[in-house]
């Protein structure tokens, strides 16, 4: 640091791990890609739905022998988020000790968590399903000092995860990161997703012109990030050059029909790399093989001038894993650009997308040094991560110091009374909004929060859409929304699932849904953690965001559960520091 500016440090990815039906290890799984080999084939199980459909399943368990130190008492995501981590931990010794008993923070990915403890339990859920205790447990098992983050933000979970890693690494506020993804293939997330139609037939095809939707996967991933470069043993290591967050304010379950929020994302994404789209090799992209997903992307590539760039999306490997989907992939990508293999986008033949990009189904050697890695999800949420070759890498300037300054604020807690009151509120805003009251409860919090604290802003402050996001944090994530998905299925069967409860079992739909009535596009995170470290989260939350292009900030808590419900809600706007 030197007076009002910020040295940035280089983040460097130090090791890796993936597993998937594909594999056990990274390499299993790469030698399984490159062969073309796809985990995804038919799974004809009534345990998780009531007819057959294609996925990607893991079917053989076999983890490393340090998982079994932990107990009976751990559940099969928390085996196979602890296998995952101690494999990339085996890199070297140095790397193990420094990460285990250094200055690390575990930042965890999941879009559901272990959801899948919930079925059959009716309103007596417990706690283990809390995705906040999921990470304490994980940062438990490997004995960490510092308290874990969890990342829960729809389908761009794991780049989300990979973003606040490396800026935490970066900005000198950790010298470690353990970043993982991980999620389950149960019968709550394949019913939710049938209800919106959205499943192919077969193998999904990304881009084509015959493609018929996604494909639902399970896997777990871990990359380990440090600024110390004397603990990486590759000779050209791959860094983290940049990342960005956006918001299409557009619609809960589609995406943009103009691509500008992911477009804006890649692109800032670059500007924070200090790199150009003629020095970007390829593109991994979220490529779900949904009708509207693989549109929106096409046009996003365009935006970010990023056109004459291959893009290839891996999901007729991988399956949609969900909050582990940016995880892995970005594992994939990174090892692309150490082995100069670029991959194809298995059974790809004919473009089926309105604005042309360079898609191949062909796998083929090439020299890279740097990729973009997208993603896109519920809520509105988009998200890009550069990587790059340390020696195609630009250093970093210096970074002006900027502080907080609080506009309004706005509380309210209570239980049993919650329709009443958020009724009058509605009333007392005098809002016409014809969508608020089939919104679950913790979004109509949300909303009323924000409109209450946007009255302190004046019109002719005239703020980028870009310059405004939201950082939310609690501990139930979305669980009551979850148990009622879950009682829908468990009393009516896999066809009761409805699209529009399920949309809201992302606890990022809060995020999304204030965005959208505040043409608020700029960077947004959902945190989930314990309820003990509120505090703590709040503040952590405004300094994570002070590193990003936000000029205004909504932040706070907001939680919803068994009808008892906490909103507290701060407004705040950037200044440079010491004014």
């Amino acid at each position: 640091m030197d007076g009002n500016r910020i040295k940035p440090r280089r983040v460097y990815i130090a090791s890796d791990s993936l597993y998937s039906p594909l594999g056990v290890t990274t390499e299993e799984n790469m030698r399984a890609v490159m062969t073309g080999r796809s985990g995804i084939s038919l799974i004809e199980d009534p345990a998780l739905f009531h007819r057959g459909f294609y996925g990607a399943r893991i079917d053989r368990e076999s983890f490393v022998s340090e998982v079994s130190l932990h107990g009976d008492d751990v559940s099969l995501l928390e085996k196979r988020i602890l296998h995952v981590i101690y494999q990339a931990l085996e890199s070297s010794s140095d790397l193990r000790d420094a990460v285990l008993n250094g200055d690390t923070r575990l930042i965890l990915a999941t879009t559901k968590g272990d959801i899948g403890m919930i079925e059959g339990k009716g309103d007596d859920i417990g706690s283990r399903p809390f995705p906040g205790m999921l990470a304490e447990r994980i940062n438990t098992f490997l004995g960490l000092k510092t308290r874990p983050l969890l990342v829960s933000n729809a389908c761009i979970s794991g780049i989300n995860a990979i973003i606040t890693g490396s800026r935490l690494v970066e900005e000198g506020r950790c010298d470690h990161a353990i970043v993982v993804g991980a999620d389950l293939m149960t019968r709550f997330v394949v019913t939710g997703f049938e209800s919106f139609h959205s499943v192919s037939a077969g193998i999904c095809k990304p881009y084509d012109a015959k493609r018929d939707g996604l494909n639902l996967g399970e896997a777990a991933g871990a990359v380990i990030l440090t600024a110390n470069r004397n603990l990486v043993t590759d000779a050209d290591p791959v860094v983290v050059e940049g990342g960005a967050l956006t918001n299409d304010a557009n619609h809960l379950s589609a995406p943009s029909r103009t691509g500008d929020g992911l477009g804006t994302a890649m692109a800032e994404a670059l500007r924070e790399s200090a790199s150009t789209p003629s020095q970007t090799d390829f593109i991994n992209a979220h490529g779900t093989s949904t009708l509207y997903n693989d549109e929106m992307e096409s046009k996003a590539v365009h935006f970010a001038n990023l056109q004459d760039v291959p893009v290839q999306s891996l999901k007729p490997y991988f399956g949609h894993t969900l909050g582990a989907s940016g995880v892995i992939e970005s594992i994939a990508s990174v090892w692309q650009i150490k082995n100069s293999l670029l991959f194809g986008t298995r059974g790809y033949e004919e473009q089926g997308v309105p604005e042309p990009i360079k898609v191949s189904a062909h796998h083929r050697e090439a020299e890279l040094r740097r990729c973009i890695k997208s993603a896109s999800g519920f809520g509105g949420c988009n998200a890009a991560v550069v990587f790059a070759k340390e020696s195609a890498s630009n250093s970093k300037s210096y970074r002006e110091r900027f502080e907080w300054r609080e506009l309004s604020s706005f509380e309210l807690r209570g239980e049993g009374d919650f329709d009443t009151v958020i009724r009058e509120r509605y009333r007392e805003l005098e809002l016409k909004d014809i969508k608020f009251f089939k919104m679950d409860d913790m979004c109509k919090m949300g909303v009323i929060a924000t409109a209450i604290l946007m009255k302190s802003v004046l019109p002719e402050e005239n703020l980028s859409n870009f310059a405004k996001g939201m950082y939310v944090a609690n501990c139930s994530s979305s669980l009551d929304t979850d148990v009622r998905h879950q009682k829908l299925i468990d009393e009516g069967g896999d066809l009761a699932a409805s699209p529009a409860v399920f949309v809201y079992t992302l606890p990022n739909i809060v995020n999304g849904e204030t965005s959208i009535r505040n043409r608020f596009q700029g960077e947004n995170t959902f945190f989930v953690t314990d309820k003990s470290r509120k505090g703590e989260i709040l503040e952590e939350m405004k300094e994570m965001a002070l590193g990003t292009g936000l000029s205004l900030l909504v932040t706070g808590w907001c939680e919803y559960f068994a009808g008892k419900y906490e909103i507290n809600f701060k407004l705040f706007k950037k200044e440079r520091y010491g004014n």
